[in-house]
């Protein structure tokens, strides 16, 4: 069952939060109880449609495809790698990034709730280019309290916060830190735009904000890069994935 993202008329590039996208991926290859993967992030996790700037799609933005998305090509690895079928929550959080000072965290009890095995974070381009270092570490006692959420001493899933595609050398920073206070292993993604810009969707899309997002070929390398950090000798609730 899909339910639908809400528009908020967010600014190119980014959507307001959205009710929770469900989407148990099926795979005739995998059984046992399904894995449950929650992923946080912002309009290249999953932008509904949106004519005004041409998008007209309800996936991570820039793709073309759903299934060329790095949220579904995750969740294929996962299964994959697991050998369990994926039962996916998908949220955006762009108004977590733009109104973090005074964010609601009780807006993911829900996905708390659900008890993850596997969470994956994906923000921060939405936040602003804050100047005071005072405005800095305000952002990242907010991204440790988002993270906190689901970091529960009973309940703790493997993890990885994603760095920003658009390089911001501070907001990866803050968001390490944030990450290593719950040992999760931060994965930087910014070099791959830097040195290749066909990353991006350049010339696909006539409006600027929707080509600077990943296309195919940056969606495959996002996701490549965080299986390689969630799938190195790890383990779900102590035991081994294999």
């Amino acid at each position: 069952m899909s339910t639908k993202p809400q528009d908020t008329g967010a600014a190119a590039g980014a959507a307001g939060n959205a009710p929770c996208r469900n989407n148990t991926a099926a795979s005739a290859a995998v059984t046992g109880a399904p894995v449950r993967v929650v992923f946080l992030g912002n309009s290249i996790t999953l932008h509904p449609v949106k004519p005004s700037i041409g998008w007209l799609n309800e996936w991570g933005m820039a793709a073309s495809a759903a299934d060329k998305d790095y949220v579904h090509i995750v969740t294929r690895g996962i299964e994959r790698e697991t050998g369990r079928k994926a039962d996916v929550r998908v949220r955006n959080l762009a108004d977590f990034e733009r109104g973090f000072k005074e964010y609601d965290f009780s807006r993911e009890k829900d996905l708390h709730d659900f008890d993850p095995d596997i969470l994956v974070v994906a923000l921060g381009e939405n936040v602003a280019e804050l100047d005071s270092g005072e405005e800095r570490l305000a952002f990242r006692d907010a991204f440790k309290r988002l993270l906190a959420g689901f970091m529960r001493e009973r309940s703790t899933p493997l993890a990885v916060v994603r760095g920003v595609f658009w390089k911001s050398e501070w907001k990866d920073a803050m968001m390490a830190h944030a990450a290593s206070d719950f040992s999760i292993p931060f994965v930087p993604i910014s070099d791959l735009k830097e040195d290749d810009p066909s990353m991006q969707a350049l010339g696909l899309f006539e409006h600027a904000g929707v080509a600077a997002h990943p296309g195919d070929k940056g969606m495959a390398a996002i996701a490549a890069r965080i299986l390689e950090f969630l799938f190195t000798n790890v383990r779900i609730n102590g035991k081994p994935l294999h």
